[in-house]
């Protein structure tokens, strides 16, 4: 009789584990990734894109309220300065320390000053360092390079943690960050959603130690309702009983993409965080997958 209870305890005990294991997505999706620089960075942040102003301020002190510690900006957006001051706020009424939070910027390739525009980011956001610095995208090459140096010695000098590219698609263009310069990129933020994945030049960077970032997760500005309507996403939304947006957050995370979806909504911006409490299923990744048609948006 002891032999039987003993093995019903010890059965229930395996049971729980499993269940844990099986269950929570958390053990198996991190909030945070390590880049080839050493540094931690989490996977789902704020894009800051078209926000200035109060809104802008007020959207990013919102977001860091909500969770989030990724906060993505570029001095081409105009709103370093706001966003700089509601990292502040938060900061002030204790939501957060600066070590917890990674703020992304971003320089322009056809600047002549790319070594004072570093300072100027440093100065209009209020901070001692810079997470990440990206070069924005591509202009001519020697533009690229002297951005790409002068963003070296920002790391050099304690001014930047890491360092990477916008808007480059291919192999062969990141190729030359990775070989012709001392330290490569540790992240190439590009166009990436349900209708352009690009899974070719993930599993490529992955390879080098790269991480790629989505910006327009949902298809950007006026291509949004055809991704967050979209029958295959929303049958899954329905399986889940969450949202369509949650869903599509949640498969660019499963799918080894960092996110960074913008909104001004403050609903909108919590919903598109609440995405650590569910997992998508191999079929319906495969499903979401097969939506994949190579179209992107832009052409930056």
């Amino acid at each position: 009789m002891l032999l039987k209870k003993t093995f019903l305890i010890l059965a229930a005990l395996f049971m729980t584990d499993f269940v844990l294991t099986k269950e929570n997505p958390m053990k198996k999706l991190s909030m945070n990734v390590e880049l080839n620089s050493g540094y931690e960075m989490p996977v789902l942040g704020l894009g800051t894109w078209t926000l200035t102003g109060g809104t802008c301020e007020n959207v990013v002190y919102t977001a860091l309220k909500s969770g989030y510690r990724l906060i993505d900006t570029a001095r081409y957006y105009g709103n370093e300065n706001e966003v700089g001051n509601a990292i502040h706020r938060a900061i002030n009424d204790g939501i957060c320390k600066r070590e917890e939070i990674f703020v992304t910027t971003k320089l322009v390739p056809w600047s002549n000053a790319p070594d004072k525009d570093i300072d100027d980011s440093l100065q209009k956001l209020g901070l001692e360092y810079i997470d990440l610095v990206l070069l924005h995208q591509h202009g001519s090459d020697s533009g690229d390079d002297a951005v790409y140096k002068a963003m070296i010695r920002g790391v050099k000098a304690g001014k930047i943690r890491s360092i990477g590219i916008s808007n480059f698609y291919t192999e062969k263009s990141v190729l030359h960050f990775i070989n012709d310069f001392e330290i490569s990129p540790a992240v190439i933020q590009n166009e990436n959603h349900l209708k352009y994945q690009n899974n070719a030049l993930r599993d490529w960077a992955s390879k080098k130690g790269i991480y790629i970032e989505s910006y327009y997760p949902f298809g950007g500005r006026g291509h949004t309702s055809e991704h967050l309507k979209n029958p295959e996403v929303l049958k899954i939304a329905e399986a889940h009983k969450k949202t369509a947006a949650q869903i599509i957050v949640r498969w660019h995370l499963q799918s080894d993409y960092i996110a960074i979806p913008g909104s001004s909504n403050p609903a909108h911006i919590a919903e598109n965080f609440a995405i650590w409490d569910f997992e998508l299923t191999e079929n319906e990744m495969e499903k979401l997958a097969a939506l994949d048609i190579g179209r992107r948006y832009e052409n930056w």
